[in-house]
Formats: structure tokens, sequence, C-alpha cells
């Protein structure tokens, strides 16, 4: 009896480090199959990466859809963007980023590229002033009292990988930022090619500089809009604050005493102006009014938050920009190389689905 009773204990202990082995190899297993998303050209997408570039293309497609809050933008991810599923397109979006981060990774590293003192200098001043801010903010909401997620836990909500992760996608990220900037080098542009670029773009390039006086015709506290009667009142103050300005009075003056702008006072009137401005809501009408007028128009133009007394004090001219136009030309052309590469049958993109399916939206 005690043999069998022995026999039935070792069969036990047998079974239950068996149990470890396969639950321990499982588990390596599974730490491995789900590193990486894809390869490209042998060289692995680990899965950091690809939440990285994920983040980055879900923040940016909310920019773009103008999101406000987070119902719109649970929304937006429920809803379908070109045709396709808003989380899919997103994902593949991701992917397509992480392949041309992974080629130009490799074509830097063919090139014997690497970084130097001054690199590794810049990117741990750019992980201290992002700590900065992020200590910034957990003061702020401790002062506040409410109880909301640390900087670091809403790094990794946005990002879905740790400050340290991070930290090693950087150092690709500056070693692909040193080939991009020695391949474009090799890029010829002609003055006529700035030239004609900046002729047909103008209003892009442009910088616009007016001054402006607010009158509300909203309450600034509560954003509810003022009555018809009390809203014709507001008009007529700006209509007279014009007269002033088409007088000749000092501009910079009548914003210091009238407008009821709360930054007037650092200001003094003056907005700069661009036009990507106008994709900031409260911005697009004045952007619109200014492409459309020359230095020195007055007019008032109704925002959402009131009539605005106006006046363009300056424009840029074709030297004052030449080197966005530049910039904008090289990025252009290195664009289409970069997609000609993507092409090449060698950096041909070979998924791992199983990682895949494992990252969420």
């Amino acid at each position: 009896m005690r043999k069998k009773i022995g026999g039935k204990k070792m069969l036990v202990a047998v079974i239950a480090i068996l149990v470890v082995v396969l639950a321990v190899g499982f588990g390596v297993w599974y730490s491995y199959a789900t590193s990486y998303v894809a390869t490209v050209a042998g060289e692995k997408i680990t899965s950091e990466e690809y939440k990285y570039f994920l983040g980055s293309v879900m923040i940016q497609m909310e920019n773009d859809a103008q999101l406000q809050d987070e119902a719109s933008k649970e929304a937006f991810w429920d809803s379908k963007v070109e045709g396709v599923d808003a989380r899919e397109l997103a994902k593949q979006r991701a992917l397509d980023s992480c392949k041309e981060f992974k080629i130009q990774l490799l074509k830097a590293k063919e090139k014997g590229l690497f970084l130097n003192d001054k690199d590794m200098k810049e990117i741990e001043n750019s992980i201290t002033t992002l700590l900065s801010q992020m200590a910034q903010f957990n003061q702020a909401a401790k002062n506040t009292g409410v109880n909301i997620m640390s900087a670091e836990e809403m790094f990794k909500d946005t990002y879905g990988i740790t400050i340290n992760q991070y930290k090693v996608i950087l150092k690709d990220l500056r070693l692909v930022f040193k080939f991009v900037e020695d391949e474009q080098k090799r890029i010829a542009i002609t003055d006529e090619e700035l030239a004609s670029r900046y002729n047909e773009n103008k209003d892009i390039f442009d910088k616009l500089t007016i001054r402006h006086i607010l009158f509300y015709t909203i309450n600034p506290k509560t954003e509810v809009a003022l009555a018809e009667e009390d809203k014709k009142k507001v008009y007529d103050k700006a209509k007279a604050a014009l007269e002033k300005v088409n007088k000749g009075e000092d501009m910079e003056t009548l914003a210091l005493d009238l407008s009821e702008d709360s930054g007037v006072e650092g200001n003094k009137g003056l907005l700069e102006l661009t036009y990507v401005s106008a994709s900031v809501p409260e911005l697009e009408k004045l952007v619109k009014w200014a492409l459309e007028h020359k230095v020195g128009d007055t007019d008032i133009v109704e925002t959402n938050y009131g009539y605005h007394v106006v006046r363009i004090e300056n424009r840029t001219e074709y030297k004052d920009v030449i080197q966005n136009v530049r910039n904008t030309i090289l990025a252009e052309k290195y664009n289409n190389i970069l997609k000609q590469w993507t092409e090449e049958s060698q950096y041909d993109l070979n998924e791992n689905e199983f990682a895949l399916g494992r990252i969420k939206i």
C-alpha cells in the first residue's frame, strides 16, 4: 500500500512539473509570437513600434476630424472613413508607417550612419522635456483634487508603450531623421521650381499679420449668444471703432482701450495667421478675409465670438518664405523616392497576423 501511495505522489509531482514546464514554454512562445507584428527584409517591426505609430496615427485622424470631446471620438472610431472601418484604417496606416520607418532605418544602417554624442544629447533633452511636462501635468492635476490618470498612464494609454520603450524607439527615429537629412541634400531644386511653386500657392506659404479689436457677441464665461437686440448694439460699437481706425487713429491704442479680448494687453491686438490657421474654427473667417485682401485693408469680420474690427498690417513675400517653399518641395521629392522603395519586392511586408490580431483599438 505504501508503494502505491508513494507511486501516486511521484506521478502527481511529475505531472505538476510538466504543467509548469508547459506553462513556461507557452509563455516563452507567446511572448515571442507577439513580440513583433511583421517583418521587412528580415527586420522585425516590434509590437512596441507598431503601438507607437498606431497611437500617432489615431491622434492625427482625430485632429483631422476636428474632434473635441470623448463622445465624438468614440463615435468616430465606430464609423467609417473613406468607406473603411475607422479602426481598420488606422491599423493599416500604422502598418504602412512602420514599413516606411523600417526601410529608412535599414538604409541608414547600410550607409553606416550612427548616432553621435550630439544626437544622444538631443534625445536625452527630448526625454527630459517630456518628463518635465508630465511632472507639471501631474502637479496641476494634484492641485485640482480631481482623481485622473497620471501623465505616464496617459502616455501609455495613448501610445500603448512605456516611457522607457519610447526611449528605444526615439533612438531609431533620430537615426532615420539623419538619413532623411542626408538623402535630401542630394535632391536638386531649381530657382524656377521654387518661384513657380510660390506664385501658384502664395496663400499656402504666406503669413499675414492683422490687428483686431474684438467685441463679444457671446457671454465669454458661458459662451451663450447675446439676444439680437444686444448684438446690434455690439455691432454699432464695432462700426464706431472702425470709423476711428479709418480716420487714422492709432489702432494699437484703440485695441488696448476697446478690445474685449483677454489677451490684448500682451499682443496689443496683433494676430499672426497662416493658411493652416483656417483649420481652427475660431480663426477660419478671419483667415479667409485676410487672404482675400491686401495690406492696409480694414473691415468688420464676424466670428463665433463676436465682431472683429480688423486691419491687415503685413503679408510676407517670396524672399521671406523661400526656405519653407524649398522644404515643401524637398519633402515631396523625397516622399516620391520613399514610395518607390516601398514598392520594391525586397521590402515586402510579411505580417504576423497572430500578433496583429491581439492589438486592439
